[in-house]
């Protein structure tokens, strides 16, 4: 499963320095004028003041316990405030969080992504998904367009889930032109490679990913013999066009990790894409 720290969501390091605190998470004068304007007391203000500085940086509001206690800390110092965590416990207890993020939100010119987020990303994952392959990437992709569509990111399990989906769809597209593309020989002759006869020490699934031996004039002879049987059985490339080359690299990657009794268990249609020499 694709971990966060695989992507370019944006995160914040937990061994943050001296001067990235004040570089990048220092209230502004301009930052103090809007949270004045907006609370009414100091707890309001400390609480108000972690949500901006994290929003600007992140681009989603995260929870006060998943943050650094050195930021913590660091603004607490600059609004003089004496107990940070006492402060932020009855931030939360007065529901404050639920005031002021729409308001962060219209200040830094940000969209929920509630508020149509998911129709950007989707299109974008989708987009990607036709040539990229690798989870990560295509989330990538999807991040980027959020950004700068200037909407709110959403959860990261979320990007993920849908980055999966959009994957899967794709691919069960490209799965279904390969299907429609093979006449009933043709798949049969696919289907035959998983299949081992009583007498064979091995499916010709098998021998079909074998790698060339030692270059030993005997080793030559056989590998030539086994380039004429690949050739023979290379009747169905045409099934393929239009799958761009990267999706190809990864579904021959796929299929190189698989034995035949795991190809068997694969949808008929996915089978058939990764068996297709």
């Amino acid at each position: 499963m694709t971990a966060i720290h695989e992507t370019a969501y944006p995160r914040i390091r937990s061994n943050l320095s001296d001067q990235e605190l004040e570089a990048l998470y220092t209230p502004t004068a301009e930052d103090l004028a809007f949270i004045h304007r907006v609370t009414q007391s100091p707890v309001a203000a400390f609480g108000g003041v972690i949500l901006l500085k994290t929003f600007q940086r992140l681009g989603y509001f995260p929870h006060f316990d998943s943050l650094p206690p050195r930021l913590i800390q660091h603004l607490a110092t600059v609004l003089g405030v004496l107990l940070p965590h006492e402060a932020l416990r009855h931030y939360e207890q007065r529901r404050l969080r639920e005031w002021h993020i729409p308001q962060i939100r219209t200040h830094c010119g940000i969209t929920a992504f509630s508020d149509g987020g998911r129709r950007v990303l989707v299109a974008a994952l989708l987009e990607a998904a036709h040539s990229k392959d690798i989870i990560a990437d295509i989330l990538n992709v999807g991040l980027e367009a959020l950004v700068k569509a200037r909407y709110e990111l959403p959860a990261f399990s979320t990007l993920r889930r849908a980055a999966q989906k959009a994957r899967a769809q794709v691919n069960h597209r490209y799965y279904h032109q390969v299907f429609t593309a093979l006449d009933e020989t043709q798949r049969f002759a696919v289907t035959r490679l998983l299949s081992r006869d009583d007498h064979d020490v091995t499916s010709q699934w098998q021998q079909l990913k074998r790698e060339p031996k030692q270059p030993t004039l005997k080793h030559l002879r056989e590998h030539l013999v086994h380039v004429r049987w690949l050739q023979s059985l290379n009747t169905a490339r045409q099934a393929l066009q239009g799958i761009p080359e990267t999706k190809l690299q990864r579904f021959a990657d796929e299929a190189r990790t698989m034995d035949a009794s795991r190809m068997k268990a694969t949808h008929q249609l996915k089978q058939l894409t990764l068996a297709v020499p």
